[in-house]
C-alpha cells in the first residue's frame, strides 16, 4: 500500500542550478572580460561572529592590491574593482546567505552570477580571463541529488532533496498484519498445541518474535524501493529513523548501494518536514566531504613510504605539473605566496625556479590555482582542516603513477 504523496513547493526547478550555471559560463567562455570568481564557505563555524565577512574583505583587498603589480590597464582595473565590489555588497545582505553552506560567485561587467552549493572546498577569490568553474565541473560529475529513506516498522518515507529543497514522494506503509497492538495479558495462558498449558511469557515471545519478522520483513521492502529509485538519477542515500533505530535500514541495502550512503539521521519519521530534511541531509553530505578528506590524508600516509605519494609545496606542483596527481591534499588553513610560469603554465613558489620558462606572473596563493589546475586535470581534491592536515606539509598528493628512484 503506498502512502498519500505530499509536496514541499521546493524549487526543483533550481535543483539542477548548477550544471545550469556552469553550461551558462562555460558558453560565455572569455566574452564578459576579466571576471571574479569568489568561492565562500558558510558553515556554522564561518558564520560564527560573521568571521566569513572578515576573510572575505581581506581576500577581495589582496585581489585589489594586486591589480597594478600585474599591470592590468586602467580599464580592466577599473572594471575588476567594480565587480569585486558587487561581491562584498552581495554579502552585506544576510537575506542572500539564507539557507547556503557554500556560494560561488561570478562577477564581470556583463556579469552577476550566483551558485548555491553544498559545500565549498575553500574560500578563495580569483581573476581570471574566464570564470574558474573547476568546482562546479566536480560537483555536477560527482552529483548532488539525494534520496532521503526515514522509516519505522510500520512505513517508510522518502524525499527527493536538491539544493533549494526536498519534495515528498510516495512512501511505503507496512501490510495492515504488522500493526498489531501490545500483547495481550489474556493471551500468556493460551494452550500449548498437543495439550497441557506454555509455560510464563510462551505467548508473548511467540508475539515479539512475529513483531521482530514483519519488522524486517518490511525494512527489506523499503530497501529495495529504495535501491530501485537510486536508480532513477539519485546520486546519493540518506537514511534517519528514531534514536538507535535511525540506521536500521542499511543492514538491508546492497553493498553497492551502501557506497552511496553520506549518513543516517536520528528523528521521527512522522513528523519530520521536507525543509527539515532538505537541511539536515545537505549537512550530511558536507560532512562526507570532510570525511573523505581525511581518509585521503591517511591514505596519503600509507602512500609516502612506497614513493605513490609527495610531500611539501614544489614536490607537489612538480608532480602536478606533470599530470601525475590523483588526489590533491591542501591544508585548509595555509597560504602560500608564489609564481606561475610564464610559458609553460607551471606553478612554484620560487621566482627562481621559473628561469626560462617565460615571464612568471605573482601568484596570491599558489595552493588556490593548485585546486583549480588539479580539477581540471580531473584530480580528487581533498581539503583538509585540524588535526590530520598536520600528516602533510600544506600541500600534497596521491600519485596516479609511481616516483622514479
Amino acid at each position: 500500500m503506498s502512502m498519500a504523496r505530499t509536496a514541499n513547493p521546493s524549487s526543483s526547478k533550481r535543483a539542477g542550478d548548477v550544471a545550469g550555471a556552469l553550461g551558462e559560463l562555460l558558453a560565455l567562455g572569455d566574452k564578459a572580460g576579466w571576471v571574479v570568481t569568489c568561492y565562500q564557505k558558510l558553515e556554522p563555524g564561518d558564520r560564527a561572529g560573521e568571521k566569513y565577512r572578515i576573510k572575505l574583505k581581506n581576500r577581495l583587498r589582496a585581489a585589489a592590491d594586486r591589480l597594478d603589480v600585474l599591470g592590468y590597464s586602467h580599464a580592466e582595473k577599473a572594471a575588476i574593482q567594480d565587480a569585486l565590489q558587487k561581491i562584498e555588497d552581495f554579502f552585506r545582505s544576510p537575506s542572500n546567505l539564507m539557507g547556503a553552506r557554500g556560494l560561488a560567485l561570478f562577477a564581470a561587467p556583463r556579469l552577476f552570477r550566483v551558485v548555491h552549493l553544498p559545500y565549498v572546498l575553500r574560500s578563495r577569490v580569483i581573476v581570471d580571463r574566464t570564470a574558474v568553474v573547476g568546482e562546479l565541473v566536480a560537483l555536477t560529475e560527482e552529483g548532488t541529488r539525494i534520496l532521503a529513506v526515514v522509516a519505522d516498522r510500520r512505513s517508510a518515507r522518502f524525499f527527493d532533496v536538491g539544493l533549494f529543497g526536498a519534495t515528498e514522494l510516495d512512501g511505503v506503509a507496512a501490510p495492515e498484519s504488522s500493526r498489531g497492538g501490545r500483547f495481550h495479558a489474556a493471551q500468556r495462558a493460551g494452550p500449548r498445541q498437543g495439550g497441557g498449558h506454555a509455560g510464563p511469557g510462551y505467548g508473548e515471545y511467540r508475539f515479539q518474535n512475529r513483531i521482530r519478522e514483519e519488522k524486517e520483513r518490511h525494512l527489506a521492502r523499503v530497501a529495495e524501493s529504495a535501491q530501485a529509485r537510486l536508480r532513477a538519477g539519485f546520486d546519493f542515500l540518506v537514511v534517519g529513523g528514531i534514536g538507535v533505530e535511525a540506521d536500521a535500514l542499511v543492514a538491508h541495502l546492497h553493498p553497492s548501494v551502501r557506497d552511496r550512503l553520506v549518513g543516517a539521521l536520528q528523528l521521527a519519521p512522522k513528523k519530520v518536514t521536507p525543509a527539515e530534511i532538505q537541511v539536515r541531509a545537505t549537512e550530511l553530505l558536507a560532512d562526507h566531504a570532510q570525511r573523505r578528506a581525511e581518509a585521503a590524508a591517511e591514505e596519503f600516509r600509507a602512500r609516502l613510504p612506497e614513493r605513490w605519494a609527495v610531500d611539501g609545496v614544489e614536490a607537489t606542483l612538480g608532480a602536478l605539473a606533470r599530470g601525475q596527481v590523483r588526489t590533491l591534499l591542501v591544508d585548509h588553513d595555509a597560504r602560500v605566496p608564489g609564481y606561475r610560469c610564464g610559458t609553460s603554465g607551471r606553478l612554484s613558489e620560487s621566482l627562481a625556479l621559473c628561469r626560462g620558462e617565460g615571464e612568471p606572473v605573482p601568484v596570491a596563493d599558489v595552493l588556490d590555482d593548485a585546486i583549480e589546475d588539479a580539477l581540471r586535470q580531473r584530480a580528487h581534491v581533498a581539503v583538509v582542516r585540524g588535526a590530520p592536515a598536520r600528516r602533510f606539509d600544506q600541500l600534497a598528493a596521491i600519485l596516479r603513477f609511481q616516483m622514479g628512484r
